[in-house]
């Protein structure tokens, strides 16, 4: 039986990206693969990702409308917490991993639990936000984290991720050799 805080599974396949979507053929040149793949390696995915970033360019500031969070599943009865990255933008040990549609997954610094990102949370609405919106979606969020530690049907469990961070080549120095 699917926990309160995910929605129950369908039959079937689960939406690639948590809209509707169909299979579309198309033929590209070499070079625009090439690009494509150099910013995801599913293509369709970096279609998606390229259009949901030119489509989040036009909408409403980034908190609005955003109350709390959501738990997605991936998968064998296992979810991920879905946010708007702007409400917990600046939480200490909290950084996001972009999705789509302006939303993105919570990473954790290494050994942090669930407690942690609530405290997080608590000290920042502390420390006096000034933007109404993000003080609303934050409480909020922070009522969604306790009713999700509270809740007997669900475990959360801190899992590591990779993040491999691409910066710029140093120059060599004239007499570095290799």
């Amino acid at each position: 039986m699917p926990t309160p805080a995910l929605t129950p599974r369908r039959r079937g396949r689960p939406q690639k990206f948590g809209r509707p979507a169909r299979l579309v053929a198309m033929t590209l040149p070499e070079d625009v693969v090439a690009w494509l793949e150099s910013i995801q390696t599913d293509l369709g995915r970096a279609v998606v990702m390229l259009y949901d970033a030119a489509a989040h360019r036009q909408t409403a500031p980034q908190t609005a409308g955003l109350t709390g969070a959501e738990i997605v599943e991936v998968g064998e009865g296992r979810g991920l917490i879905l946010v708007n990255p702007a409400v917990v933008r600046g939480l200490t040990g909290v950084a996001t991993i972009p999705f789509s549609g302006g939303r993105a997954f919570l990473a954790l610094e290494p050994a942090w639990t669930i407690a942690d990102l609530e405290l997080a949370v608590v000290d920042c609405l502390d420390g006096g936000v000034q933007d109404k919106q993000r003080r609303v979606a934050l409480t909020s969020f922070r009522a969604q984290l306790r009713e999700w530690r509270s809740d007997p049907s669900v475990r959360l469990k801190a899992r590591s991720i990779i993040v491999v961070e691409r910066g710029r080549a140093r120059p060599r120095s004239r007499g570095q050799v290799g």
